[in-house]
């Protein structure tokens, strides 16, 4: 909006009083009309009072023959000195910078008084000040960039740094360049805005090497290629045109319109608007869109980071080449030269008195006040004489009123909370009368209710440092996860208790133990069923699943099977001794051989039965394991130290194993079958495990996101996997922790999600490379590693050794099997399919447990253990898991791409890689290149 400004001169010619002996005269002149816009630079001419004194013929060339002149002095309306007369040549020029906000009309009165005859002139100006937009600079806190102290002012300096960027295609790099900043030679125009935005235009005259792949791009799209911008978010953050403009000279509307010049010889522009950047250690953005080349359509793809370091003091602009106005200790904005004025003053460059009354917080002004910290909050009131200060209170409550809590004639004024308690909240008031007569307040609301983190209690003075994933609460110190106890968590639930607060009292019998977290009774040798009975007669060892062998009725150890024999019984199996054995011996020699003979064969008859039927058992492991001797270790080598696994069918100890070649200890998890339940399909999964993590270490190394073998223990019983033992458990656990933590500090740790979940993609593209499928691609088969790296793990036990309620017992092929139903895909439910195409699903739902803080997935509209005929119409009619509360809509539009009816339509795992990478800032090795 322009406003005209009217100058009005009216000049007023009046003698001095007769003791003055001056003349009386009054004259009027006529009006002249200018417009003094507010960004006016200092020395700009307002008005030329000498060319209407000359045609009111008040000034002539004989008073210049004379010499005689006029001295000017402005006497009212400009108390902050904005304008001055230059004596010389009675001009009123700008003599300091205008701000249309603070004072948008100005009533000038000026003196001039003639050395020749000692009249005096008095002309009143009236100046009214244009608005002009955009001005002044907005100073803008979201892209504050820092000021670098003790640095030369005539030093080459960026206001960014960069690493360069680099150019990919469908994901392979095609070209890595330096920082265009740094190219003096490269036509490049640039724009910083107040609205933290920065517009730049390079042009070269050719682009050759890496660079030539952009001149393919636009030449087969008709000359133009546009590609849209994105953040670490996925937040659309601008656009980047390519153009050559021997085919398409179309410039967008901005460079146009900003005064952006682009020379004749100048065949290829490179246009890029960048939104909101911030003033982040790390910026980092992606420009990309699928573009015609050669052979069809591709992605192509441009990626950059950067850091902004500032300028040195004093100095603003991209190359801080530009000199800051900003007075009064101002500080000055990197990006356009705004000034951030302190206390008590205002303008363009903060070089206007303002009084104010303000109240300043003391530690820093965070947005949370916490309970149990100290505060101070000072009243200040710069530029006013004070004639009183008052401080007042008022509570939140209304009905309490409002009460003075201090007052004085002072000019600064302090309260102190030390520390800060929850009675304390309310509205705290600073009231200034100034000596004129004026009255100024300034008003801070206290509203402190939460502790500090990881403090607690009234005043919340105690400290929690819970253990364990307990969280912190304000009243009730640690809240401590099921299964944990004690005023930090650090101990186990007593035995025969378990549950939260390990409130709730296990059910077992005969002394059976009880898990802490869930309270599932864990049963030893001789005991079996959900209590933990004892056997029955005639059945001993885990689950009473093995039948004893003793005769005569003779009952059986319930741990191990030997026979427990009654008076007049003998043997292994508790044979009939026969009475008198003298009188047999003295009746018949031969039949009493015969009869020992009869016993011993049918002792070693059954002997034998049951080493045929172990032998059956482990003829398949036989045949698996023999191709396995190079990962065979030595019994010595391994020591057994606790359970930290077990299930129905299988355990997992930690245990040190020794390894000569390295010649130290590492940590192994040791999975091993339980002897009672080698069953065929347990025996089937252990096989499996084995060879597919022997062919995943070929090469002795393996990969980095699959969990490492360290070797396996065939020639002895029972038989052990040793696999790298991970010190932060499984996925779905560390999921569960960050969740605490999320809901104590509000940081979602989003970044640290997506490189659990990329490590998985990972993962999974290298068995898919070797035609691997795990057919369980879950958060509970993934662990993480004491290096913050997640490595798939579980490839035939899981579903038995984690036994949770993820697993439904299903009928499979006339045999009983646990399925992970809500992490199949349609295929594998319908048809008993798995493929790599089938692991991309599970992955899908991986990626959802990630999002969600290791939530079990639900279905809506379906109960939350659908068996395989309602999930299957489920997913017919389309049903999908739904978008997680805060989990940002670009990585759910993967998730569901996962999820596609037809296998063949989904991404591959090594897509999924990519994409997911491309989420996360990171820096990739590249070659340097430059553009020509």
């Amino acid at each position: 909006m322009a406003l005209h400004a009217t100058v009005c001169a009216v000049f007023l010619l009046a003698d001095l009083l007769s003791s003055f002996q001056v003349h009386h005269d009054l004259l009027v002149l006529g009006e002249n009309v200018t417009e003094i816009p507010e960004d006016a630079p200092v020395g700009s001419t307002v008005v030329r009072l000498r060319d209407s004194l000359v045609a009111a013929s008040r000034v002539s060339s004989a008073d210049d023959a004379n010499g005689t002149f006029w001295s000017a002095n402005i006497t009212t309306g400009d108390d902050w000195g904005r304008f001055e007369v230059r004596a010389e040549d009675l001009a009123m020029v700008v003599a300091a910078p205008l701000d249309y906000r603070l004072h948008s009309r100005y009533n000038l009165t000026v003196e001039l008084t003639n050395t020749g005859n000692n009249n005096v002139l008095y002309v009143i100006l009236v100046i009214e000040v244009i608005d002009v937009s955009g001005y002044p600079p907005f100073y803008n806190k979201q892209c504050e960039t820092p000021v670098l102290s003790g640095k030369e002012r005539n030093g080459d300096y960026t206001l960014f740094t960069s690493d360069g960027f680099n150019a990919y295609i469908d994901g392979g790099i095609v070209g890595s360049y330096d920082d265009y900043l740094q190219y003096p030679n490269i036509a490049a125009n640039f724009r910083l805005k107040g609205d933290c935005s920065l517009k730049y235009v390079i042009g070269v005259e050719r682009l050759s090497g890496d660079a030539a792949a952009f001149a393919f791009a636009s030449q087969a799209n008709q000359g133009r290629v546009e590609l849209v911008c994105h953040d670490r978010e996925w937040k659309t953050k601008g656009k980047l045109t390519i153009l050559d403009i021997t085919l398409d000279n179309d410039l967008p509307r901005w460079v146009l319109s900003g005064n952006y010049w682009v020379q004749e010889n100048y065949r290829y522009v490179f246009a890029a608007e960048l939104y909101e950047m911030r003033s982040t250690p790390s910026y980092w953005f992606v420009c990309g869109a699928n573009v015609t080349f050669e052979g069809g359509r591709r992605l192509l793809e441009w990626t950059s980071r950067y850091n902004v370091t500032g300028c040195p003091e004093g100095r603003y602009g991209v190359y801080c080449d530009k000199n800051c106005v900003c007075k009064n200790g101002a500080r000055c904005h990197g990006f356009n030269g705004a000034c951030e004025c302190r206390l008590g003053w205002r303008g363009r460059v903060c070089d206007i008195p303002w009084p104010e009354v303000a109240i300043v917080e003391t530690p820093g002004d965070s947005v949370m006040k916490y309970i149990g910290t100290n505060l101070t909050l000072t009243c200040l009131a710069p530029h006013i004489l004070v004639a009183n200060m008052t401080w007042a209170y008022q509570t939140g409550q209304k009905h309490n009123g409002t009460k003075t809590i201090e007052e004085g004639a002072v000019q600064n004024s302090s309260i102190s909370f030390q520390p800060i308690l929850e009675t304390a909240n309310g509205k705290y008031s600073c009231m200034v009368q100034a000596e004129d007569g004026q009255h100024f307040n300034a008003t801070f609301i206290l509203n402190a209710t939460e502790c500090r983190p990881n403090y607690h209690g009234e005043d919340c003075s105690q400290v929690c440092d819970c253990e364990y994933g307990g969280t912190c609460d304000r009243w009730e110190g640690c809240l401590c996860p099921a299964g944990r106890r004690g005023d930090r968590c650090e101990r186990e639930c007593a035995p025969g208790t378990f549950g939260w607060n390990c409130s709730m009292k296990c059910n077992c019998e005969n002394k059976a133990l009880c898990d802490p977290v869930n309270g599932s009774c864990i049963c030893v040798e001789g005991q079996w069923g959900e209590f933990c009975h004892e056997c029955s007669h005639g059945t001993f060892g885990r689950n009473c699943s093995m039948k004893c062998n003793c005769e005569n009725n003779a009952l059986c150890d319930p741990v191990n099977g030997s026979c427990i024999c009654a008076e007049g019984q003998s043997g292994e199996f508790c044979q009939i001794v026969s009475i008198p054995v003298v009188a047999v011996v003295l009746a018949s020699v031969i039949p009493t051989i015969a009869l020992i003979g009869c016993i011993v064969t049918g002792v070693l008859v059954k002997r034998s039965r049951r080493r045929q039927r172990k032998s059956e058992e482990s003829t398949e492991m036989t045949t698996v394991t023999e191709p396995l001797s190079s990962w065979e270790v030595n019994k010595e080598d391994l020591h057994l130290e606790h359970m930290i696994g077990e299930g129905e069918f299988g355990h997992v100890v930690r245990a040190r194993l020794h390894v000569p070649e390295l010649g130290y200890e590492v940590l192994v998890a040791a999975k091993s079958i339980r002897p009672d339940r080698k069953t065929a399909s347990a025996v089937r999964d252990f096989h499996r495990e084995m060879d597919i993590l022997a062919r995943i270490h070929e090469d002795k190394e393996g990969h980095p996101n699959v969990v490492k073998l360290y070797g396996v223990l065939t020639q002895s019983e029972p038989q052990y996997i040793l696999v790298e033992y991970a010190s932060n458990e499984e996925l779905r656990r560390y999921l569960w922790s960050l969740r605490e933590q999320c809901k104590i500090t509000g940081d979602k740790k989003l970044l640290e999600r997506l490189d659990f979940a990329c490590d998985v993609a990972c993962g999974l593209t290298e068995l898919a490379r070797l035609k691997i499928v795990h057919r369980d691609i879950a958060a509970r088969n993934v662990v993480i590693s004491d290096r913050k790296v997640a490595k798939i793990a579980d490839f035939g036990l899981a579903r038995d050794v984690y036994v949770s309620s993820a697993y439904e017992r299903t009928e499979q092929g006339g045999e009983e099997e646990l399925l992970p139903l809500k992490w199949m895909a349609v295929e594998s439910l319908r048809d008993g399919v798995y493929t790599c195409e089938s692991d991309v699903w599970s992955y899908g739902v991986l990626l959802w447990e990630i999002a969600s803080f290791g939530e079990e997935p639900r279905y809506a509209g379906g109960p939350m253990h659908p068996d395989v005929c309602t999930l299957l119409e489920l997913l017919r009619k389309g049903v999908r898991l739904q978008q997680p509360q805060n989990c940002p809509l670009p990585v759910y539009r993967i998730i569901r791409s996962c999820w596609v009816f037809n296998p063949s339509r989904r991404p591959t795992a090594e897509e999924l890689c990519r994409k997911i990478d491309l989420m996360r800032p990171q820096r990739r090795a590249a070659v340097n290149h430059n553009i020509q």
